[in-house]
């Protein structure tokens, strides 16, 4: 490692020079998926509400008709299915709530700057 006292970098830390060696260990890829998430606020408008009661209403009615003689593990299958199809259906998925990290006046700096170093 070295200390590089003369460099003029617009700040008054010294400039530190190294080389390291590292081995690269293989990283696992993120396999789990985000699961989105349905707009349970739609949930407080009344129309939506009673559409989305009627709806499941009507899908239950029709499954219990079918699924008289299956077990347990199949009614909870059908069961799980029917509240996914009526919420993606009626709900939808709510949008990304995320804020930019960088505001845009921020990155106009960056770019002044940028071109300001270059000159």
């Amino acid at each position: 490692m070295r200390n590089k006292r003369g460099a003029d970098i617009g700040s008054d830390h010294h400039l530190m020079i190294a080389d390291f060696r590292f081995k690269i260990l293989a990283t696992r890829k993120k396999t789990a998926k985000r699961r989105k998430r349905y707009n349970v606020q739609k949930l407080q408008i009344p129309s939506v509400r009673e559409e989305f009661k009627l709806e499941l209403k009507n899908r239950f009615s029709i499954l219990s008709t079918q699924n008289e003689d299956n077990n347990n593990e199949e009614r909870w299958k059908a069961i799980k299915y029917v509240y996914i199809e009526t919420s993606e259906k009626i709900l939808g998925f709510r949008e990304n709530q995320q804020k930019e990290r960088i505001s845009e006046e921020t990155w106009k700096e960056i770019e002044r700057r940028k071109l300001a170093k270059k000159m």
